[in-house]
C-alpha cells in the first residue's frame, strides 16, 4: 500500500477544489437569479459566495508559498472579484499558478502557522499544516460556496460537489 504524497495532498486537492468551484459556477450561471448569486450568503454575518471562492484561491496560493523551496514570492491579488466571470478568471489564474509547481518543488519543513481564531501562531510540520489547516480550510470554503448556491436554489447536488474531485477517474454508470 502506498502513502499519499505531498504533491497530491496539496496541489492535487487545490486543483480538484478549484475545478469543483468552476463546475458549480457554471451551473449557477443558468439560474434565473444568477446576477445576485455571487454576493449571496447563507447568513447575514457570513462571507458571500464570491469571498468563499477568493479564500480557496488564496489558500491554494499560500499552500504553494509555504511548501515550495526556495519559496517564491507570489503575486498579490486584490481580492475584489464580485461576478461569476471575474471569479472564473480568478480560478483559472490560480490553476495556472498551480500548474507551475513541480512535485520536486515541494519540500517538507517546519513553519509558523496562525490558526483561525484567537490562537497564537505555532510552529507546525508540513504534515500538521496540510492536515490541520490547509485541507480543512479549503474544503470548508468549497463546501460553504456549494451550500450558498444550494440554499439559493441552484440545481446542485453531491455529484456536483464531487465533480472536480472525481473528474479524472473516468467513471462509467453502473449496470442496472
Amino acid at each position: 500500500m502506498s502513502g499519499i504524497d505531498l504533491y497530491n495532498a496539496t496541489i492535487g486537492l487545490c486543483n480538484h477544489s478549484l475545478h469543483t468551484l468552476l463546475h458549480i459556477i457554471e451551473k449557477a450561471k443558468a439560474h434565473p437569479d444568477a446576477a445576485e448569486l455571487a454576493s449571496a450568503r447563507l447568513y447575514p454575518d457570513m462571507l458571500p459566495f464570491s469571498f468563499q471562492v477568493i479564500i480557496v484561491s488564496n489558500f491554494a496560493k499560500k499552500t504553494v508559498e509555504r511548501l515550495t523551496t526556495p519559496p517564491e514570492p507570489l503575486p498579490v491579488w486584490e481580492d475584489k472579484e464580485t461576478t461569476f466571470d471575474e471569479l472564473v478568471a480568478r480560478i483559472n489564474k490560480t490553476l495556472a499558478l498551480l500548474a507551475t509547481v513541480k512535485r520536486e518543488d515541494l519540500v517538507p519543513k517546519e513553519q509558523t502557522v496562525r490558526y483561525t481564531g484567537k490562537f497564537e501562531p505555532v510552529q507546525a510540520s508540513t504534515e500538521q499544516y496540510v492536515l490541520t489547516y490547509s485541507i480543512p480550510n479549503i474544503l470548508f470554503h468549497v463546501t460553504t460556496a456549494y451550500d450558498i448556491l444550494r440554499h439559493k436554489g441552484v440545481d446542485v447536488g453531491k455529484a456536483d460537489f464531487l465533480q472536480g474531485f472525481i473528474k479524472d477517474l473516468n467513471l462509467k454508470p453502473a449496470a442496472q
